[in-house]
């Protein structure tokens, strides 16, 4: 249940409507509070602050009613101004971008506010009343003026709300943005000590001959999270070893073991191991690692491809991959597992290799940038750069990946000179030298 608490949590967070509901629900109680204070604490003295509405019934009504029309007309603009730089994300950069932009807390602030300031002033405008009017006339002369302060508020939001939306599509503030969640869950999920303080992650242990229990799915979707101290909770109280056997991000069909459960346990123990495991329909940034990867490749191979033809942006890309592939190398877990132990109970859960990133990350740049001398030689040359710094395990992996992008890229370099400059960037992965080696990459990296 927590599991899917949390899930749905994150899905209302990255939500246009909840922030909004909340700004909105907010300005509809501060229309009845100061609705409230006018007509116990102001009525009869009005004329003597100086600084409050001073206008009749009709002023109010009018004031009133501009500022609710033109906040009606403002939120339509600010809202198709939204539509359409949600239409650019997906088909300039990748669709698995717009919950990035949904969940943009200065999109939905300003939503938001017009929102609450239409609703202000729709409600004070009710309470208006003619001093012909049967119960006797009525200004609202704090109301009004929170209204008029709200609407100059609402003047410098439609302000930032236009620089915010020009500048949030530049392909640098979207790629930043995903670097950025992307590490900052890695220090999240790769900590030395989980989040309930009583787990430390330790040496995987080795699945055994003996009988297991087996957790099955009933249903399909992408592995979002997994409630490790939920699972850890069950693992301590019947001194269980639960291995998870999908990782984060993967697909999970119907009918497939989504867990193994040493010695077999109870039917109600399985079902709290299945509570565990949240099911959704696409990736998102709750716990995947390999997701933000994913959507730096994305972007690159769309940048990269004819329809778009933009290597600059590529090659972009592929520095804050490097970047990222950098600092994973450092945190991920060595074995590809990560395992929690408290008392007789353990837990563990599959991780994304480093192999696996690799992969992720350059296979289907390298197959789009074959054509292109430069982004070819960039790309390369950047796993270089990346081999002097990662430990020495990697090497041969990135070694390999270069080695591929060169042989990819051969049959479509017809120029001598791109085919000699491309060669040399990549002169590294073939040398068997490592002393050697690290000299090269760093004249290339020169």
């Amino acid at each position: 249940m927590q599991t899917r608490l949390r899930s749905w949590w994150f899905e209302i967070q990255a939500s246009l409507w909840f922030l909004p509901a909340v700004i909105t629900a907010t300005a509809a109680a501060l229309a009845l509070l100061t609705v409230e204070v006018d007509f116990r604490l102001l009525l009869d003295r009005r004329a003597g602050t100086v600084w409050l509405f001073g206008g009749g019934a009709e002023g109010a009504r009018g004031v009133l009613a501009t500022i609710a029309g033109t906040m009606v007309t403002v939120t339509a603009l600010v809202f198709s101004i939204t539509v359409v730089a949600l239409q650019l994300a997906a088909s300039q950069l990748t669709p698995r971008v717009l919950r990035s932009f949904m969940g943009d807390r200065g999109n939905q602030v300003v939503l938001g506010f017009f929102i609450g300031t239409f609703t202000y002033a729709l409600l004070v405008l009710r309470a208006v009343r003619a001093p012909l009017d049967e119960r006797g006339g009525f200004v609202p002369a704090v109301s009004v003026s929170v209204a008029i302060v709200l609407a100059m508020a609402s003047v410098g939001l439609l302000i930032y709300f236009v620089h915010h939306a020009a500048n949030s599509m530049r392909v640098s503030v979207v790629v930043d943005r995903v670097a950025e969640q992307t590490l900052a869950l890695a220090a999240e999920l790769y900590r030395s000590e989980n989040s309930g303080g009583s787990a430390t992650t330790r040496a995987a242990p080795v699945l055994s001959g003996e009988s297991t229990g087996t957790v099955w799915t009933n249903r399909a979707g992408y592995l979002q999270t997994v409630d490790a101290n939920a699972l850890l909770k069950v693992a301590a109280e019947r001194s269980l070893t639960i291995w998870i056997l999908p990782c984060v991000g993967d697909f999970v069909l119907p009918g497939t073991a989504v867990a193994l459960v040493l010695p077999p346990s109870s039917p109600d123990s399985e079902g709290a191991i299945y509570s565990s495991l949240s099911l959704g329909p696409e990736r998102t940034f709750q716990e995947d690692i390999g997701f933000g990867v994913l959507q730096l490749a994305d972007i690159a191979v769309k940048a990269l491809s004819p329809a778009i033809n933009d290597p600059t942006t590529g090659m972009h890309c592929v520095d804050r991959l490097a970047e990222l592939l950098l600092r994973l190398a450092e945190c991920l877990p060595p074995g590809g597992t990560r395992v929690f132990v408290d008392g007789e109970g353990r837990v563990v859960l599959p991780e994304p290799s480093f192999e696996r990133l690799v992969g992720v990350a350059f296979d289907r740049i390298r197959h789009y940038a074959a054509s292109d001398a430069r982004s070819v030689e960039h790309l390369v040359a950047t796993l270089g750069r990346i081999s002097v710094l990662v430990p020495e395990g990697y090497r041969p992996l990135l070694a390999r990946s270069a080695r591929s992008a060169i042989e990819e890229a051969r049959p479509h370099l017809v120029v001598g000179e791109d085919i000699a400059s491309v060669e040399r960037a990549a002169a590294w992965a073939f040398h068997p030298d490592a002393a050697v080696f690290v000299g090269e990459v760093n004249s290339v990296g020169r």
